[in-house]
């Protein structure tokens, strides 16, 4: 695999994104970008676009908060991400910023795209869906369905079209209650999209984010909103390999 940063300016701010090639190949390659929770673009996030390099896809991390600015504790991070929440309008100009630079790439298929997020990055990834044309799948992981105060409705000026979609969540995950869940169905039922939902029972929030990478736990916090579960992430990446395959790959 072949790893580069890629580097340029939005609204003023300067961002690198964390880009990985598959195996050279003669073929063009799809590309998914990988939008991080809250904690910004950890190892963790990029090992998911690492991951997605073995797959046959380019991995784009993308750095949602730029200029460096890596949350140092939980209340930092949600001091950092509230804003992105509060605009959502302004967080999807950011990550169209970052679409755009990845259909730039050299070896890129721009018109096999895709995006994955975790935690916010899954409410984000969602917007991109509603909104951005050129996104064929869209993947929300233990994807917050509520901002972070619990508030507003989960959705704004629902906009669904053409795209797959796929959301996996923890049944005891506090930031998608059923009744989100049920918004987001109801959502995509109007819309006649093609999407899966994949409920995993007793599961929590943030189940494929290991202790050695979780911020709270290594600030030496005890999360109870959070918690890994092995078998949970493993099946996790099993559906959104399945997913990926099906609707970038075929």
């Amino acid at each position: 695999m072949i790893c580069q940063t890629i580097e340029y300016e939005h609204a003023g701010i300067i961002y690198r994104d964390s880009v990985i090639h598959p195996e050279l190949s003669n073929m063009a390659a799809p590309v998914v970008l990988v939008i991080p929770d809250y904690h910004g673009a950890t190892p963790y996030a990029l090992a998911e676009a690492q991951w997605l390099s073995t797959l046959g896809f380019i991995g784009f991390c993308v750095d949602i908060y730029g200029d460096s600015a890596m949350p140092r504790s939980s209340a930092d991070a949600a001091q950092q991400i509230i804003p992105l929440f509060d605009n959502r309008e302004r967080t999807l100009l950011r990550t169209q910023a970052a679409l755009q630079q990845a259909c730039c790439l050299d070896g890129a298929d721009s018109t096999r795209l895709g995006v994955i997020g975790f935690s916010s990055g899954g409410l984000f990834a969602l917007d991109m869906a509603r909104r951005m044309k050129k996104i064929k799948a869209a993947a929300s992981i233990w994807g917050v369905a509520l901002p972070w105060e619990l508030k507003p409705s989960p959705m704004f000026a629902p906009n669904v079209d053409g795209v797959s979609l796929l959301q996996i969540h923890g049944i005891n995950d506090i930031f998608n209650p059923m009744e989100s869940n049920m918004s987001v169905i109801r959502e995509l039922d109007d819309a006649g999209c093609d999407y899966q939902m994949v409920l995993m029972g007793g599961k929590k929030h943030a189940f494929s984010i290991k202790h050695e990478d979780n911020l709270e736990i290594l600030n030496g916090e005890e999360p109870q909103a959070l918690l890994y579960d092995a078998m949970a992430d493993k099946r996790a990446h099993y559906y959104l390999q399945n997913f990926l395959a099906e609707t970038l790959l075929c």
